[in-house]
């Protein structure tokens, strides 16, 4: 049966009078691997309705519920993120692999996918690997400068492997095609003719991430209390819905300069009319940053596997396009506020950061990314040979 379905899928898209691709998406886990999945998809279909797209993902992961909040079918799996060294727990990991990969192979042996798109976390690989077995054209994407495990693992069997950084090439170039991209990021942040200052009373945005970093809090609450100047500036901290309460607590200065808010939900405005802003160092809200060409300060996450955030970082860093901040022992209220008072009172420097920024924003990445599925799409149909 498994040898019918694998020709049945190979041979498939060469048929006179295909109605429409199916596409198997895979990515979760964070939200750093589900929204540019779901970006993926809606490019996919804004360019043709008629595309099937149905996405694999784990009930414990946030693609539970960003994936049919966009509209998109999914199905879920068991499987779990192989943890290090190697013990009962690692053992209980494989155990339900085993299990999602059976799931998967059901899935895709009644979906019948022509093409498989995996975005990285531990879900899309029994997801692509599945699929590969099935003769499926395999696409996937890196978003971050150092790639992910998944990836790396996946990138011998990719028809196309898609990259945002030029760090990460060599790690992935097992692929029979790799093509940097860019991340997708929405429009909105692509329509930025660069970053002009303001004249009055500058503006700083802080955000941790969207459910937010207690460190950048603690820190940030002890800026605010112990260092900052009544108007000194105007300062817009997002401290995530989880810490919301406890940071308005413990906030004492209540100077009318200081908007705390447990999310940012009119991100695109905000970022677009702040001088400064300072961020963790995930890869889309980087990549959102040098689109807009915005001078930052990056604050990468010591807890991220294999450092990526400060791999992000400094890809950009050493290119002059931010600073870095590195959340140790050292990351003190006094020491932000030093480096963000540095940047403001430095008009120059500041341009030069943006400027910088601005020239390694791609801006087209919805473009190019469709580009690519385009020509496996046409590949598969018999098209242009």
């Amino acid at each position: 049966a498994d040898r019918h379905i694998i020709e049945y899928i190979k041979a498939i898209g060469q048929k006179e009078g295909i109605e429409s691709m199916r596409i198997l998406i895979a990515g979760g886990g964070s939200a750093g691997h589900v929204n540019p999945a779901i970006s993926i998809a809606k490019e996919i279909k804004k360019h043709d309705s008629s595309v099937e797209i149905l996405f694999i993902g784990s009930k414990k992961g946030i693609e539970k519920d960003l994936v049919p909040r966009e509209g998109f079918d999914i199905e879920f799996i068991d499987v779990e993120g192989f943890k290090r060294p190697i013990n009962l727990k690692a053992i209980k990991t494989l155990f339900v692999m085993m299990k999602g990969l059976a799931q998967t192979k059901r899935i895709i042996r009644k979906f019948k996918p022509q093409i498989a798109i995996g975005t990285g976390g531990f879900v899309s690989g029994p997801a692509i690997f599945m699929a590969h077995r099935y003769g499926c054209r395999i696409m996937i994407h890196e978003q971050n400068a150092y790639p992910g495990v998944t990836n790396r693992m996946l990138s011998r069997y990719a028809d196309v492997c898609m990259v945002s950084f030029d760090a990460n090439s060599e790690l992935l170039s097992k692929a029979k095609k790799l093509v940097k991209t860019g991340n997708l990021i929405d429009e909105s942040f692509c329509r930025s003719e660069g970053y002009k200052q303001n004249t009055g009373k500058k503006t700083i945005v802080i955000i941790g991430g969207s459910q937010g970093a207690m460190t950048i809090n603690n820190t940030v609450v002890d800026m605010i209390n112990n260092h900052m100047k009544k108007d000194e500036f105007e300062l817009i901290f997002a401290p995530g819905k989880r810490h919301y309460s406890e940071v308005i607590d413990a906030v004492k200065n209540t100077d009318g300069c200081i908007h705390i808010q447990d999310y940012i939900y009119d991100r695109q405005t905000v970022y677009k009319n702040c001088d400064l802003m300072v961020a963790r160092g995930g890869a889309i809200t980087i990549s959102e940053i040098m689109a807009m060409g915005k001078p930052s300060i990056i604050i990468p996450s010591p807890f991220v596997p294999d450092h990526a955030q400060e791999k992000n970082a400094e890809q950009i860093k050493d290119k002059g396009a931010c600073e870095v901040i590195y959340d140790d022992k050292e990351f003190t209220g006094k020491k932000l506020y030093d480096s963000i008072s540095g940047l403001l009172n430095d008009d120059g420097r500041r341009m030069e950061i943006a400027g910088k920024a601005y020239s390694l924003g791609i801006r087209d990445a919805n473009d190019r990314v469709y580009k690519e599925y385009e020509e496996v799409k046409n590949e598969i149909m018999g098209i242009g040979k």
